[in-house]
């Protein structure tokens, strides 16, 4: 077959059609906060984001966990049915954790407010009950809609999450709010995502509700035992990869330099984001209907590493040459150590972007407990790095430390993802 053609094939293909629809509203939920940054920057300092990093790191790894991880398990059962049923469960499982993420804030307020170190911390906590039902919510109505291939949905939620974050940002910055501005923005984009997804159960309330039972509930809640059990701790440690190392970097280092790191994290990673989890979701749909009908995923993960790796490599190698100077002429002098943060995590940046997509052949291939390990070893390279540049008191140190470490084991990854891919007819959970 020619070369004209096989691209022709690829433009046609459903495949790509849904990545597209997904990457194009990725492309401008992500384009929003990018292109306000130099405002932001401005408008906020590198304290002020160390503030909200903190809100979203908590926020993020209560939630991440929010739904039991039931919410993955929508994609997998062949019957509408089920899928409806883990979605009540998923949903009763997130109300629940809320609660008892609101007890936690109650009794412990005060002793979390001291650990950080940051009163401005504490009024927020008690909106984190809030964030965490609705970011379960959005979840579990975020995988219902991959589904059902209603990719367009998708795209609009991200969107409108972006538009409404980055707005309240923008106009309570401009009126000199400080963190308040931030994490104000932050808890609007959260709390708008599952209304938008959930047009489609609205709708059809009725008819979903008489499909739902607690028979049936407790059925899936034992068929797909292992998120709960296997995928939750999984999940957590990755919550942690990302938020987590929040807490080690202010313990060491100045808050300005948590501000610094979450600003270029935020920064160098949202063109990763743009194309790679549009690729996630749709790969995640293909590749459970290809694993149920018995087909080798090799090729297909072959392809998308080809693919990935020449799409990301002219955008990383500029970043990681130019970032020092580009975050100082663009965002202002006071993020130059920012810049130069993100020209040190960029190998590290571009590795995961090529590798995040396939992540999902862990949960098709029941490959759980295996992916948990591997998010183990990745946290504790990350402490460690931050610990040995903490002793130094150098913070470039701690992150090209990560950088490296965190680098190779993502290489190991991909050679793992690409070995399990080969389908094996008796995968079962």
């Amino acid at each position: 077959m020619k070369a004209p053609s096989v691209i022709r094939q690829l433009f046609r293909s459903e495949f790509f059609r849904n990545v597209s629809t997904l990457m194009t509203g990725t492309a401008i939920a992500q384009a929003i906060p990018i292109l306000i940054s130099p405002i932001l920057s401005r408008l906020y300092s590198p304290d002020d984001f160390a503030v909200l990093a903190l809100f979203v790191s908590i926020s993020t790894i209560i939630g991440i966990v929010a739904t039991g991880r039931y919410e993955m398990a929508v994609m997998l059962p062949k019957e509408k049915r089920d899928a409806l049923n883990i979605i009540a469960l998923s949903g009763l499982i997130a109300v629940g954790v809320s609660l008892l993420t609101l007890l936690l804030v109650w009794l412990l307020h005060d002793q979390v407010v001291l650990f950080f170190k940051e009163p401005l911390i504490g009024p927020w906590l008690y909106m984190i009950p809030v964030v965490v039902l609705f970011t379960g919510l959005f979840r579990t109505l975020n995988y219902w809609s991959t589904r059902n291939k209603t990719f367009k949905r998708n795209a609009a939620t991200r969107i409108s999450q972006s538009t409404v974050a980055s707005t309240t940002q923008l106009g309570l910055g401009a009126l000199g709010s400080g963190s308040v501005g931030l994490v104000t923005g932050f808890i609007a984009g959260v709390l708008i995502r599952p209304f938008i997804l959930g047009i489609d159960i609205f709708k059809n309330f009725r008819n979903y509700r008489s499909q739902v039972s607690r028979e049936v509930i407790k059925k899936n809640a034992r068929t797909y035992k292992d998120f709960p059990r296997i995928n939750t701790a999984h999940a957590f440690l990755g919550s942690l990869q990302d938020n987590g190392i929040v807490y080690v970097i202010i313990y060491f280092f100045e808050k300005a330099v948590l501000g610094s790191y979450s600003f270029a994290f935020r920064v160098i990673k949202a063109p990763a984001e743009l194309i790679g989890s549009s690729v996630y979701q749709v790969f995640f749909q293909k590749a459970s209907q290809a694993q149920q009908s018995g087909q080798n995923l090799q090729p297909m993960v072959k392809r998308l590493y080809r693919n990935l790796f020449l799409t990301g490599l002219p955008f990383f190698v500029l970043l990681f040459i130019f970032s020092p100077q580009l975050f100082a002429f663009i965002f202002g002098a006071e993020w130059q150590a920012a810049g130069e943060i993100a020209s040190i995590l960029t190998p590290w940046i571009f590795l995961n972007f090529v590798a995040a997509p396939v992540s999902s052949l862990t949960i098709i291939m029941n490959k759980q407990k295996e992916a948990m390990g591997i998010a183990l070893v990745d946290i504790s390279l990350r402490i460690i790095s931050i610990v040995i540049g903490g002793a130094y008191g150098d913070f470039k140190l701690a992150f090209i430390l990560m950088s490296i470490l965190c680098s190779l084991l993502l290489i190991f990854s991909l050679f793992w993802f690409h070995h399990i891919a080969q389908n094996k007819t008796n995968v079962t959970y």
